[in-house]
């Protein structure tokens, strides 16, 4: 076997090496849970009657974060594998298939074997994103069954009341919201290592985005506990955190936009 064909041998071991306890092992299996967590949120208990009085509360601000949530999806670049008839097509990718398109990212293989502290730096921001959009899953979970056994056995005050529709309103924005963020983790992921394409100021900029949605969903985990129970600080808060994510889309700083420049440099 010649130098180079053995070289080439080595690297293709190395780029086909999966450590299960790696970190890159390790948030695909936090993303993958928490989809799944998050995808029997229909199937929680909602009486009718309340149902339908938080879809007539929703409010403006909540109509602008889904317009927001419908604009990122436009703006992120087609990149999606095409394999198991995922198609690289936003425009026609109906929220139903959002479950389908995170698996088939976190099955797309990330090497290991070699990753720079820059990598690392950025997969402990994006697990801890995932861990607290996790967190928010299950306490919305818990809190959506609890208020309406307390709503059907009517043991809930007035104020409790509105609460409780305040909470139904969030919880319809929050599925999808929390959908994007575990999509934009999976793309992410996927092309994690042309981080080291960044400069020192790109690479402190992209941080400095990644902590301000770990701190939108250390938030949300707060406001969302029973606690709190601060609803209608959730929507404020999560137009804010859309923003961000829509205007650094825009700037194409994420690793997805590099991925697609070094793709096309290399096919020139």
């Amino acid at each position: 076997m010649s130098e180079k064909a053995a070289i080439k041998s080595l690297v293709g071991l190395a780029e086909g090496y999966h450590a299960h306890f790696h970190p890159v092992a390790q948030l695909k299996k936090q993303v993958l849970s928490c989809e799944k967590s998050i995808r029997v949120w229909p199937l929680l208990p909602l009486p009718e009657e309340a149902e339908e009085a938080a879809r007539l509360e929703g409010t403006s601000e909540t109509q602008a974060c889904e317009a927001l949530i419908t604009e990122i999806l436009r703006a992120l670049p087609r990149h999606l594998p095409e394999s198991r008839g995922v198609v690289s097509d936003w425009d026609s990718l109906p929220a139903e298939r959002w479950p389908q398109v995170i698996q088939e990212l976190c099955g797309t293989p990330v090497p290991t074997l070699f990753c720079p502290r820059t990598v690392l730096e950025v997969l402990t921001v994006l697990r801890n994103i995932s861990a607290h959009c996790a967190r928010v899953s299950s306490q919305v979970a818990a809190s959506v069954e609890l208020r309406h056994q307390q709503w059907v056995e009517r043991r809930l005050r007035s104020r409790q009341r509105q609460t409780y529709l305040h909470m139904l309103t969030s919880v319809k924005l929050l599925s999808p919201v929390l959908y994007l963020i575990l999509l934009l983790i999976a793309l992410e992921l996927v092309n994690i290592h042309v981080v080291h394409g960044k400069n020192t100021y790109e690479y402190q900029q992209y941080l400095k985005f990644l902590k301000s949605i770990l701190q939108y969903t250390e938030n949300l985990v707060t406001y969302t506990s029973q606690q709190k129970n601060k609803w209608n600080e959730t929507i404020s808060l999560t137009r804010t955190a859309l923003l961000k994510i829509w205007t650094f889309s825009e700037k194409k700083q994420m690793l997805i936009h590099l991925a697609k420049k070094s793709a096309s440099k290399e096919g020139l």
